[in-house]
Parts: structure tokens; C-alpha cells; sequence
């Protein structure tokens, strides 16, 4: 079977299995559609009897049928392009999403067009200015920005350009009185009620892009077919167009497109505080009403739209760039039974290793004296003291590593002050209860509540630091798990092809496809999270699939290096070859992906609690947030500050982990820790043990 007849199927596959999941999820949802639906019925005063009838009209599907019955009809009906009726909208939920879905793709294809513009142009020029001054700061401003969540940023320009300023609409698609049709005055008109929701992307996207722009093309510039080009008398021209550019901007492509899904799902935060009416507004009216037709058209729009997006990427991946063609055809791929019984040989040979264990141990019992006299005086040679040496520097070598980046030093502090505020100030500062201050106190209007107070006389204070620990918890649970899962599936993947490349793959498109923050609202109001580690890890959910992606992109190239490929000839086992030779090579990638979980499952949690889907279990800065903008503090100068404070904590907390991500690159350079460990222990080893040590990291 051919390459594109396997990913078209592979599409196909992951769309099924996106209307399978959506179809058993929301029927699990508390109440179910049928049950709601009843309810919304009785209070009508319609005749009991007929509400069979009128599910179907609603639904599709017969309710009283068995389930797989109502399956097959659903399945049958979108087939045919029929998707239900909205119930609150009493129209077809087709015309609603089609009616929806160009407004929404406006607002994202021109965030997508001005990030990366803005993001390629400023990195490629701060790796060619590497070390100057444009370079250090447009890498600061690239992190802050990057560490602004996209709704915060739209509070703050909707507080000061819209409501105070008055330059552009509070919300609306377009104008009361604007004919629709392609008129300039209808596109202008159009455009300026965009405005804000598009810069409001743009200005949290471009820096990130900016960052991973640098990091690629600073590659490149080292590389030496560089050398090679420059040494046949190539333009400088020339090779910064067709070698340097090119192939820095290869690998963000695929970020470009799955960036699709994110923005999506982004949508339902921006398009409520915008009121924009695009598919993320009617979703989440669908959410907040149960009207579940309304909510599954939803998620199958916006999942026919990611998967189209990663077909594309795969297919046109190859030509633009020819040796992930040739690399995809030098592999040769495994199948199901060749997976399985290499799978079978390396279990029997950790048996055999655990056998010998088990003999060596009974040895050392039979023979206690005379073993432990004889290794005293042979194994505890130079070589394993310095070796014990060497593994107990790797701590301090990387703590001063990261210690000696500014930009790591200045993460570690932020997190260390946030860990300072969740512990320790929570034996000072007291809980926030209603009533404990005056109400509506401006920061530094009374010095005993320096933050201010809210409009329940809380001190803001108390509200800001009791939301640390349920955030961090969050993280912990989230990220670790994320991270985990994506380590796995993506290195697995893309070392080993074939069947399990493909499986694999399917999961994470399939995860990709869901849209991500709906589909956690739909989780969170099945599971009715009460923790915080269980909310972390339902955040988590629609995080590890782009990870694993990328991963195995990276993990892709690295089999094919000449080391990689003599220990696979001469038979060393697949788990050592990825554990020895494949992981540390990719651990800064994982290091700084792990940050951008952090800092993601930051964003969701937080815009969660901001759209008040969650129940209140514990505090947290988005129910501040929620508060605050219900009681109209987005539009009172004076009461902005209810607002303002906790975004700025999120910024920084944000900013923090960002800071900290980018140091991490370094512990994990081979080469760098090797210069820190032999500045360490020179002057407690040998030249030659220096020298083998080195060359044994790199």
C-alpha cells in the first residue's frame, strides 16, 4: 500500500475514533441528552408521550433504540451532513457551525499569518545577531511575551483600547446597520471588530515562535555543509536563502499546522470575552446550556479541521524537505510480529541477566568472607572511585550550570519565591474570608492590606497566595504525566517504525484532533474534580499528543546517526540503544517541552475557573478573575486592580518556569556538563581520567 493511501486511512480512522470518543463521552455527562432534554421539555408543557419523538428530531437518533442502533444512526446522519438540531438555537446545527466557522477561521488564519511572519523574521535575525544587543533583548521580550496568556492579554487591551480608549468595538462580528457581502466598508468594518482578538494572539504566539526560530537557525549556522557551501564560493545571498532559512523553517512547519487545534480550542476563552459569535463562542454556549447537538457538531468541525491540518503536514512534509522522504524509505519497517518477537528476546534476555544476579548473590552468601576480601582488594580500584566521584559532582556541576545562565538564575528565583509564598506564606498571611477588611480598599490605600481588598472585603493578599499550592499541584500531576506519556509513545515511534510508528501516531493524531479546552470541560463536568492533582491530570489529557509528534520527529533523525546505527549492527538491545544513545540527546527538548506543559496547564487551569465551568473546591487566581469581571472591574479604572493582580501572577509564575526551561538546555549539552564536571573534579583526578572522563560523556 502506498504512503498516502496509509495516511488518508489513517485520517479517516483518526476522525471515526474522534465522532467514536465525543459520541460515548457526552452521553456520560451528568443528566445525559435525553435527560435534559426531557427536563427543558416538561417545564414547555409538552406532552410527555411525544418527547421520543422530538428527541429524534433534536438528536438524530432514537433514545429508545439500543445503544448501538443509535450509533450507527448518528453516524449515518452525519454521513448524510445532518448533525442535529441546536436546542437553544432551534436551528440545524450545520448551518449554525457553517454560519460560525468563517468568522472564527478569519480571526485564525490572519493570528497564524502575523505570528509567524513577526516570529521567523525577528528569530532568523537574532541568530544572525547572536550575542549582540538585539539578540539579548529580543530574547527577553520574546519570553515575556510568551509567558502572557492569550486571554490575559486580550483583558488588557480590551480594558485600555476598547473600553477606556474607545478605538475599537467591545465585541460583535460587525456593525448594527453594515450590509454584509465583499464591500470594503464590510471588510474594514469587519476587520476592526477582529482586531483585538487577532493581536490578541498574535502578541502571546510570535515570541515563542521567535525563540524556537533562533534555536533552529543558530543550528544550522554550525553545520558543516555551511562550511562546505562557503568554501565553494557560494553568496552569502544564496546561502542564507536556500540553506540556513530553509531549513531552519522546516521544523515549524508541522508546529504551524497543528497550531491550528490550539487555536481552535483558544477560541472558546477569547470569543466569550470578546463576544465574538465564531465556533469557540457556540461551543461554549452549548457547554453552559447541555446542548449537546450543538456541542458534538462542534467538536466534529473542529476535529475534521486538525486532522486535515496534520494530513497536510505529513504529505507535503516530504517534498519540502527530501530526507524525511528518503529517511521514511531507507527504514525498513517493522511489523506487528517482528515487533513482537524482539519484544520477546529482550524479556528473555533480562531473564537471564536477573538469573545471573540471583547466582552471583548466592555466591557472595556461600562465600561471604573470602568474596568480600577479594573485592576489597581488587574492584574498589581508581577507576571506580573516580567514577563515584565523577556521579557525585553530576548534582552541583548542574546547579552550577543552570546557576551561571541569567536566564535560568532568574527562573529559579521567581519559582523559589512563588515555593516560598505557598509554604511559608501561608503561616502569615491569613485565609481569605469574606468580611476580614474593609471593602474595595485600592492597593497601598491602607498599608495593613497593601494588594487591596475585593468587593467581600478579602484581602487580595490572601486570595493571591492560598492559590499557589493548588496550582502547583497541578502542575506536579499534569506535567509529569504529559511529559511522560510523550516521552514514551514519540521515542518508541520514531525509533522503531512501522506498525507501532503507526499506532502510535494514530493515539497521538486522535488526541491531537479532539479539541483540546472543550474536551477538557467535558471532562471535568463528568468527573467533577474536587482535587487538584485530578484536575492537573484531566488538563493533561489533550497535552501529550504534540509533544509525542515532535519527539518523534527528533528521535527520526538521530537513529540514522553513524553511532546509532553501529550499535543497532552490532546487536546491542533496542531499550539500551534508546536509553544510552537516544534520550539524552533529546532531554533538552524534553526539558524545555515540560516547562511549556507547566506553563499550558497554567493557562487552562486558570481560563477554566476565568469562564467559571469549575466548581469551587479550593482558591484559585482565574475564580479571582471570574469575580472581578462579573462585578465589572474590566471597565472601572479604579477597580482594575482586582483584575490586574492576579494576571500578573500568572505572568510570572509563567515567566518564571520559561526562564528556567531555556537555562535547562544547557544541564542537558553533553559537552557543557562535561566542562563543569572536569572543572569539579580536576583537582582530585588524573589528567588521563580527566580525559577518559570527558570523552566518555560526550
Amino acid at each position: 500500500m502506498s504512503r498516502i493511501a496509509k495516511r488518508l486511512l489513517q485520517s479517516v480512522f483518526t476522525i471515526w475514533a474522534v465522532i467514536t470518543i465525543t459520541f460515548v463521552l457526552i452521553r456520560q455527562m451528568p443528566g445525559g441528552p435525553m435527560g435534559y432534554l426531557r427536563a427543558q421539555l416538561a417545564k414547555s408543557g409538552i406532552d410527555p408521550g411525544s418527547i421520543s419523538n422530538l428527541g429524534e428530531w433534536y438528536f438524530t437518533v432514537d433514545f429508545d433504540a439500543p445503544l448501538h442502533v443509535q450509533y450507527i444512526n448518528y453516524l449515518t446522519g452525519i454521513l448524510q451532513g445532518d448533525l442535529g438540531r441546536s436546542i437553544i438555537l432551534k436551528e440545524p446545527v450545520t448551518d449554525v457551525m457553517l454560519g460560525a466557522l468563517p468568522w472564527t477561521l478569519f480571526v485564525m488564519s490572519f493570528s497564524i499569518l502575523f505570528s509567524y511572519i513577526i516570529g521567523l523574521l525577528v528569530g532568523a535575525l537574532m541568530a544572525y545577531l547572536e550575542g549582540s544587543k538585539l539578540d539579548y533583548v529580543g530574547t527577553i521580550i520574546g519570553v515575556v511575551f510568551n509567558s502572557v496568556p492569550y486571554y490575559v492579554f486580550a483583558l488588557a487591551l480590551l480594558f485600555v483600547f476598547a473600553f477606556q480608549g474607545g478605538w475599537f468595538p467591545t465585541g460583535g462580528r460587525v456593525s448594527l446597520g453594515v450590509e454584509p457581502g465583499f464591500t470594503l466598508e464590510f471588510l474594514l468594518d469587519a476587520f476592526h471588530h477582529a482586531a483585538l482578538p487577532i493581536f490578541s494572539f498574535v502578541f502571546t504566539a510570535w515570541g515563542g515562535i521567535a525563540l524556537a526560530m533562533r534555536g533552529n537557525a543558530i543550528s544550522v549556522l554550525g553545520s558543516d555543509y555551511l562550511r562546505v557551501a562557503r568554501l565553494r564560493g557560494l553568496s552569502s545571498k544564496r546561502i542564507a536563502s536556500r540553506y540556513v532559512l530553509r531549513n531552519a523553517v522546516l521544523p515549524m512547519y508541522t508546529k504551524l499546522l497543528l497550531s491550528i487545534g490550539f487555536l481552535f480550542g483558544g477560541a472558546v476563552i477569547l470569543e466569550q470575552i470578546f463576544t465574538y459569535l465564531g465556533v469557540g463562542f457556540y461551543m461554549f454556549r452549548a457547554i453552559q446550556a447541555n446542548d449537546f447537538p450543538l456541542l458534538m457538531g462542534g467538536f466534529l468541525f473542529i476535529s475534521v479541521a486538525v486532522v486535515l491540518a496534520v494530513l497536510i503536514a505529513d504529505m507535503t512534509y516530504s517534498i519540502i524537505d527530501p530526507r524525511a522522504a528518503s529517511d521514511e524509505g531507507s527504514q525498513k519497517e517493522q511489523t506487528l510480529l517482528e515487533s513482537i518477537r524482539e519484544a520477546v528476546k529482550w524479556v528473555r534476555r533480562r531473564r537471564k541477566t536477573g538469573a545471573s544476579v540471583q547466582m552471583e548473590s548466592r555466591q557472595v552468601e556461600d562465600n561471604e568472607e573470602s568474596v568480600f576480601t577479594a573485592r576489597s582488594s581488587n574492584t574498589v580500584d581508581d577507576g571506580t572511585i573516580q567514577t563515584i566521584r565523577k556521579r557525585l559532582h553530576v548534582l552541583p556541576a548542574s546547579f552550577a550550570i543552570l546557576w551561571s545562565d541569567i536566564r535560568a538564575r532568574v527562573g529559579l528565583l521567581i519559582i523559589g519565591a512563588f515555593v516560598f509564598l505557598g509554604t511559608v506564606g501561608l503561616l502569615v498571611i491569613p485565609q481569605p474570608e469574606i468580611g476580614q477588611a474593609p471593602r474595595l480598599l485600592t492597593p497601598f490605600e491602607n498599608m495593613a492590606y497593601p494588594l487591596g481588598t475585593n468587593n467581600q472585603g478579602q484581602r487580595m493578599s490572601s486570595l493571591l497566595v492560598y492559590s499557589i499550592p493548588p496550582i502547583f499541584k497541578m502542575i506536579l500531576a499534569g506535567a509529569v504525566f504529559a511529559t511522560t506519556i510523550a516521552t514514551v509513545v514519540g521515542t518508541v515511534a520514531g525509533y522503531l517504525g512501522g506498525f507501532f510508528d503507526r499506532a502510535l501516531m494514530t493515539l497521538a493524531d486522535i488526541q491531537i484532533a479532539l479539541p483540546g479546552l472543550p474536551l477538557v470541560i467535558v471532562l471535568a463536568a463528568l468527573f467533577q474534580p474536587e482535587s487538584p492533582y485530578v484536575l492537573g491530570l484531566i488538563i493533561s489529557v489533550d497535552k501529550w499528543g504534540g509533544l509525542a509528534r515532535g519527539l518523534r520527529s527528533e528521535v527520526l533523525t538521530l537513529r540514522g546517526l553513524p553511532y546509532v546505527e553501529s550499535n543497532r549492527i552490532i546487536g546491542v538491545s533496542t531499550p539500551k540503544i534508546l536509553f544510552s544513545d537516544i534520550l539524552p540527546n533529546v532531554m533538552s527538548y524534553i526539558s524545555i517541552n515540560f516547562a511549556y506543559q507547566a506553563r499550558s496547564i497554567i493557562f487552562q487551569s486558570v481560563g477554566l475557573y476565568f469562564l467559571g465551568v469549575l466548581s469551587v473546591t479550593y482558591q484559585n487566581w482565574g475564580i479571582t478573575m471570574n469575580i472581578a469581571y462579573n462585578q465589572g472591574a474590566l471597565n472601572s479604572p479604579e477597580q482594575f486592580y482586582w483584575l490586574l493582580e492576579p494576571m500578573m501572577m500568572i505572568v510570572l509564575l509563567t515567566l518564571g518556569m520559561v526562564l528556567l526551561a531555556q537555562g535547562m538546555d544547557r544541564v542537558f549539552n553533553p559537552r557543557i556538563r562535561a566542562r563543569h564536571l572536569d572543572s569539579d573534579s580536576g583537582s582530585q583526578s588524573e589528567p588521563e581520567s580527566s580525559a577518559e572522563s570527558k570523552v566518555s560523556v560526550e
